[in-house]
């Protein structure tokens, strides 16, 4: 940054934790030195890391007069009680392609800001900072908690710092009158950067959309095709619905033949998701995608043909889901992955009885850490519920799924973060 600048940091912290109880007089004792240095505290922006990005914009939230603007560095604005990114003053928001506690959030960090007025855009900006990772905002030892949640680093600190500092500037940048060269040069380089983290997101876009769109799962759709193992000639569509946890008790799918010969099967999908009090640290696709569908042999009974007695193990669906987001996954995520990546393993399904806890609200997706560490293995399973053609419940094929989503995240973070949380 070519400009005349001063920089104040808070001095030591009650417990070495910010908190908003002293973030307030820690700021007021940063602007009271540099006024008594004669410096001017006119414009002023403010940057914080993780905790400290949180605990300071609660603080300029409450108190946007102090700030031209706010920097969040591995960190966001969180959406425990909001689903936007408006805020009175323009934000930055950058965020590690290695950052394991963050990745998942710079999806909807980035379409949140995309929702913004234009006017807004100009200054608000979210991006991802290329090869870094959540420690590497900071210096010095770094905590064994934040290691466990990260990604090991790609660059050493200094080219990490560098990488996060010439995005701030550049951002400091474009408050510069529109018509200087120093604003010319900032958007040049903002348009570079924002180029750069739409193509790291692309997968995750597209992954999401398999997962959801609107009021149904295309995947879960794609799945009931993916039970019939030989053709059958009558024409197949397929419906789906998301529910509710009640509804989704009550509701059983189905198979229709028409009039005109074709066949309609209505299924239905629950989503389940992390629990995520925090905001932080966790991520934002379906941890399991419960779905009732009809089994084979139920459309082939439909069709007039040979019934084949048999049950497609959700596992094969899941595997199917893995190679729909290896096939979206960028060549680094795959090399990072195929380098230090613990290995996963699709296991047998879990056999769920119509008698007792129902599947509807038991079983789920495990991930099981067969050996500890990156390189490990992790062995994943699913639990299932069939019927045949002549049950009570004729013609069942219930599936605990593995979201795509999922899967991506699987590939870009817990397969290499350093303590799985899965």
């Amino acid at each position: 940054y070519s400009e005349p600048m001063w920089v104040a940091a808070t001095a030591t912290w009650f417990g070495d934790m910010p908190n908003p109880i002293e973030i307030g007089g820690q700021i007021d004792a940063c602007l009271d030195l540099v006024q008594s240095r004669g410096l001017d505290t006119s414009r002023v922006f403010y940057a914080g890391h993780s905790l400290g990005g949180i605990v300071m914009e609660s603080y300029i939230s409450g108190n946007p007069d102090k700030a031209q603007g706010i920097v969040m560095l591995g960190i966001w604005l969180p959406d425990l009680y909001r689903a936007d990114n408006e805020f009175p003053v323009p934000v930055l928001t950058a965020i590690g392609e290695l950052d394991g506690g963050g990745i998942s959030y710079l999806r909807r960090e980035w379409e949140e800001t995309e929702r913004l007025s234009e006017e807004k855009r100009e200054l608000t900006k979210t991006i991802m900072v290329p090869q870094v990772n959540h420690g590497q905002v900071a210096s010095g030892e770094v905590p064994e908690s934040v290691i466990e949640n990260d990604i090991d680093a790609e660059l050493s600190e200094t080219d990490a710092h560098e990488n996060y500092a010439l995005r701030v500037a550049d951002w400091l940048g474009l408050f510069a009158s529109k018509d200087s060269q120093k604003h010319k040069t900032a958007l040049q380089n903002y348009n570079v950067y924002e180029a750069q983290t739409l193509e790291f997101l692309t997968p995750f876009f597209t992954m999401m959309s398999a997962e959801q769109s609107g009021a149904y799962s295309p995947f879960s759709q794609d799945a009931q095709m993916l039970l019939l193992e030989k053709e059958v000639g009558n024409p197949i569509t397929v419906g789906n619905e998301l529910l509710d946890t009640v509804t989704f008790q009550l509701y059983s799918p189905s198979a229709v033949l028409k009039e005109d010969g074709s066949i309609h099967i209505g299924t239905y999908s629950h989503m389940l998701y992390d629990l995520d009090v925090l905001d932080f640290n966790n991520h934002l696709s379906a941890s399991t995608m419960k779905t009732k569908m009809k089994s084979q042999d139920a459309i082939y009974e439909l069709a007039n043909q040979d019934l084949t007695e048999r049950f497609v193990q959700c596992s094969e669906l899941n595997k199917v889901s893995f190679d729909m987001a290896m096939s979206v996954a960028s060549r680094d995520a795959l090399a990072r992955m195929d380098k230090k990546g613990r290995s996963l393993v699709f296991g047998e399904d879990i056999v769920s009885s119509w008698i007792g806890v129902p599947w509807e609200v038991s079983g789920y997706l495990t991930w099981s850490e067969e050996f500890i560490g990156p390189n490990g293995q992790v062995t994943l399973q699913s639990t299932h519920l069939i019927s045949d053609p002549g049950f009570l419940y004729p013609g069942m094929h219930y599936c605990d799924l593995l979201s795509p989503y999922r899967a991506l995240e699987w590939i870009y973070i817990e397969s290499v973060r350093n303590k799985m949380q899965f």
